[in-house]
């Protein structure tokens, strides 16, 4: 089978978007190497991409993503003779073609979002009719999705996996340490709103136990974001006193090494179609304080705690009880299961998505 993948975001792009376009792509390889790869490539990435050695990249010059999916994509279908067309967010109008959809939070929570990017996202869900099979990471998502948009039913929930490059990265002590650290709370994800940093914040003040030798690593970046978070007033305090430590992105080897010695982490976000930061937490073994949201109990049932994402002096008590945790070196030897996961969920796309026609 001739299968050309939407490779928009493969060299540069938002982390989780450009992880789960990749992992898929990698995952397909190794299970079907009998199939025949075609990866759409902007131009101007061509030769800055590495790709599966059997793989043809094929280009796309128009932008944004939706503009080259809608557009090229289906040219390229044409010119090349695919059989399957595998997209992200925006599918292309080709007769047999899966979407992967990320999350439809936009259409659901639009004050989370910036008025630029809600306009962008609005045509996602109703190109996603053109689509033989529609798919997203969880039941959850799937469940919103199908809700919203009873006409793409039945929306099928692959679930995602953690990168092989983070799993089989060598851990490395971020720069941004304090050489006199005695343990640290970990926040990982995008600078937004939704991601909910106030009340992680104000929790963890709240507990007393936040100090320039136990602070909040919180690793992340406005890029791709949505609307500006709230942080507390007294944050350039905070960040002065060494209490609270903005990372930005890391390496993998860095997260890694965050992921096996914190204390836990915690993730207040008000709505996920996923999450992968608790997913990569549970993986290292790191406990896990998660807001109480549909999708967290469904993806890490074994969390630490569940916590109202609306308060913080609740997250404060939970905080209290976390156990005192020596560092661990973290799973040995689980890259084989990071790949294999993936190839799991390439697998479940493959044949589900030529059912229809076989």
């Amino acid at each position: 089978m001739r299968v050309l993948f939407d490779a928009f975001w493969w060299h540069r792009g938002p982390i989780a978007n450009r992880t789960v376009m990749r992992e898929i792509v990698f995952g397909w390889s190794r299970r079907f190497p009998e199939d025949e790869i075609l990866l759409a490539v902007r131009a101007s990435h061509r030769d800055l991409v590495d790709v599966p050695p059997e793989a043809r990249v094929v280009t796309t010059r128009l932008s944004p993503q939706a503009l080259a999916n809608v557009v090229e994509l289906p040219a390229q279908a044409r010119r090349h003779r695919v059989d399957l067309v595998v997209s992200h967010n925006y599918t292309s109008p080709f007769t047999r073609n899966a979407v992967f959809i990320h999350d439809l939070l936009f259409e659901e929570s639009p004050h989370w979002f910036t008025r630029k990017e809600r306009l962008y996202f609005w045509p996602m869900s109703r190109l996603a009719a053109c689509a033989s099979t529609v798919f997203t990471s969880s039941h959850t998502e799937a469940a919103r999705i199908e809700r919203l948009h009873p006409r793409l039913s039945p929306v099928l929930a692959t679930s995602l996996a953690i990168s092989p490059a983070l799993a089989g990265a060598s851990p490395r002590t971020p720069e941004v340490m304090p050489t006199n650290w005695d343990g640290f709370w970990l926040c990982v994800g995008r600078l937004n709103r939704r991601k909910n940093l106030d009340t992680a914040l104000r929790g963890a003040v709240s507990s007393g136990l936040l100090s320039p030798t136990h602070p909040m690593i919180i690793v992340g970046s406005a890029e791709y974001s949505g609307a500006t978070t709230e942080l507390p007033e007294n944050i350039r305090t905070l960040v002065d006193s060494g209490h609270v430590i903005f990372a930005g992105r890391v390496s993998d080897g860095e997260l890694r090494w965050l992921y096996i010695n914190a204390s836990c982490l915690i993730f207040m976000s008000r709505d996920e179609g996923y999450g992968l930061p608790p997913a990569e937490a549970r993986f290292f073994g790191t406990p896990v304080v998660v807001s109480d949201i549909p999708v967290m109990r469904e993806l890490v049932p074994d969390a630490h705690a569940f916590v109202d994402p609306d308060a913080p002096s609740a997250l404060a008590t939970v905080l209290a009880s976390v156990p005192q945790r020596r560092a661990t070196a973290g799973p040995v030897d689980r890259l084989r299961d990071a790949e294999s996961d993936w190839e799991d969920i390439a697998s479940r796309i493959r044949y589900s998505s030529i059912a229809p026609r076989e």
